[in-house]
């Protein structure tokens, strides 16, 4: 870690929560928690990690869902799956959609740190570069929106056709940006 690594722990179970985010603290990391995939996506958006590691079954949005929606966002953050044992077979499809490894519960702090240094290893500093980029096509994007919906007075369908995207697409974003 070079700078202080952000990772962010997606679990329902508020003790584990606690006892990772501890012992993850106390090796340097920068821990942020949440009790499910739509929590998670919140947090993602606020503070983006470096890493997120996810619990398979949750409310509301599991981890599979989590991954599936990050990879629709083109999030490119990499995730590792926390999973008891009778799910190791939608951890491995979870790794088909984007997540970089996973570990099997139960586990140790220790276990744990050695798995998030193994995918930071390996994954592309390349990526980091994209990622910054990424934010300057969003903002750009999100002030044509505003200035578009501005000009249309705020009425969703001619903003959209200053855009020339449809009116779902403008949906979407103005879902995505909060605007």
């Amino acid at each position: 870690m070079n700078m202080t690594t952000r990772i962010l722990i997606v679990d329902d179970q508020e003790r584990l929560l606690r006892v990772l985010r501890l012992g993850l603290k106390e090796l340097g990391y920068d821990v942020a928690t949440a009790l499910n995939g739509e929590g998670a996506l919140k947090e993602i958006h606020a503070h983006r990690p470096d890493v997120v590691v996810t619990d398979m079954q949750m409310p509301l949005m599991g981890g599979v869902e989590l991954i599936y929606e990050m990879e629709r966002l083109q999030m490119g953050i990499p995730v590792v799956v926390m999973t008891a044992h009778a799910d190791v077979d939608s951890a491995v499809k979870s790794l088909k959609h984007g997540a970089k490894d996973y570990i099997q519960k139960p586990f140790t702090v220790a276990e744990l740190h050695a798995v998030i240094e193994s995918v930071l290893d390996q994954y592309p500093a390349a990526l980091a570069d994209s990622f910054a980029l990424q934010e300057s096509v969003n903002l750009a994007e999100r002030e044509a929106i505003l200035k578009a919906l501005n000009m249309a007075g705020n009425v969703k369908v001619d903003a959209a056709k200053l855009l020339k995207i449809s009116e779902r697409a403008l949906w979407y974003k103005i879902k995505k940006y909060n605007i």
